[in-house]
């Protein structure tokens, strides 16, 4: 292992360290693939081992190795707010390396510190399953139904009740307000969305490959979800709980590790180097105008059929460097001056 691995890169303007390392060990939401980890502590120390046969040469050299690369990588995920996963990191590398023969690991206080006070907290109670038609469901349906068609502040909690056939009542006694009722709705679909793009792209397959279904999943989801996503792209009412945030970037903030994990499987260098966000919303902006074509059409055709078109200008563009004769964009990497 060198520092060549630990790829520093410029990203529209910004540094970025360990791409590439980190991605390979973490899933797009944050929790560490701690097999895979430990197998990558295991190896690396192993291959040390064959380099300095000396024993007290190994340990000195594989301690320092160690130290340096738990700084590195714990140090990143503390900036990215993922302390349970730096911990749980630790922790893991600490005890394959003891087992290995690394006699001597050495850490700046400050991280030290944390790591000796903090307590992962406990695993919430997994809660009970529920019929997908209870009272809630029922009432999250008439409201997401109302709220499109009439608009938030046009829609009453009497209209919401007799829609999904519940008393007033039983309104009230799942949310204490409209507002908590649009909050909750809004949380829990947004859940439901960064755990499909979780499952999509922590999967380990070509970058290419993995590019096409997370679009070809997004667009089956919104035809499936249309009046979801008419909602959520209403910045009125995006939320009301004080805290004002668009929905794509709640659906980044949930996704710690989204970048990493594509650097990580864009090994071959298949996707250019670019400002990886500006690509994302770019990405999401352009399935936005394909969505608002398809609204006005009067949803006559099924949206997955507008994915050819959106692969097409995505992967090949309108016209090409060759025919264009200009490049708009040089990588990082490329940018020598």
């Amino acid at each position: 292992m060198t520092d060549d691995t630990l790829l520093q890169i410029r990203s529209g303007g910004r540094r970025i360290q360990l791409y590439a390392e980190v991605g390979k060990f973490f899933s797009a939401d944050g929790r560490l693939d701690e097999e895979a980890f430990r197998q990558h502590i295991q190896d690396t120390i192993r291959q040390m081992g064959f380099k300095y046969r000396d024993v007290g040469e190994f340990g000195r050299q594989s301690g320092l190795w160690l130290s340096s690369y738990l700084e590195r990588v714990i140090g990143y995920l503390r900036e990215k707010g993922l302390d349970d996963e730096a911990l749980l990191l630790f922790r893991s590398a600490i005890d394959e390396a003891s087992l290995l023969g690394v006699t001597s690991v050495t850490m700046p206080a400050d991280q030290l510190r944390l790591l000796l006070s903090y307590t992962v907290p406990k695993p919430a109670a997994p809660k009970q399953k529920v019929d997908p038609r209870d009272n809630r469901s029922k009432i999250f349906d008439a409201a997401l139904q109302l709220f499109v068609e009439k608009g938030f502040h046009a829609t009453t909690v009497d209209e919401i009740a007799a829609l999904s056939k519940v008393g007033k009542g039983t309104v009230y006694r799942n949310f204490k307000t409209k507002e908590d009722l649009l909050d909750q709705l809004l949380k829990e679909k947004t859940a439901e969305i960064v755990s499909i793009f979780n499952t999509v792209l922590s999967s380990d397959k070509d970058i290419l490959v993995l590019v096409e279904k997370t679009i070809s999943t997004w667009l089956g989801y919104i035809e499936d979800n249309y009046l979801l996503y008419r909602l959520i792209q209403k910045e009125d009412i995006v939320p009301h709980s004080g805290k004002r945030n668009m929905f794509y970037n709640t659906i980044i903030s949930q996704l710690p590790m989204l970048k990493e994990r594509v650097v990580a499987l864009n090994e071959k260098g298949r996707l250019k180097t670019t400002s990886f966000y500006t690509t994302f919303y770019g990405i999401l902006g352009f399935v936005d105008g394909v969505f608002h074509k398809w609204l006005r059409s009067g949803r006559e055709y099924p949206l997955r059929d507008e994915l050819p078109v959106i692969l097409e200008v995505l992967f090949n563009g309108f016209v090409g460097e060759k025919t264009s004769g200009k490049r708009f964009f040089v990588p990082p990497e490329e940018n020598k001056s």
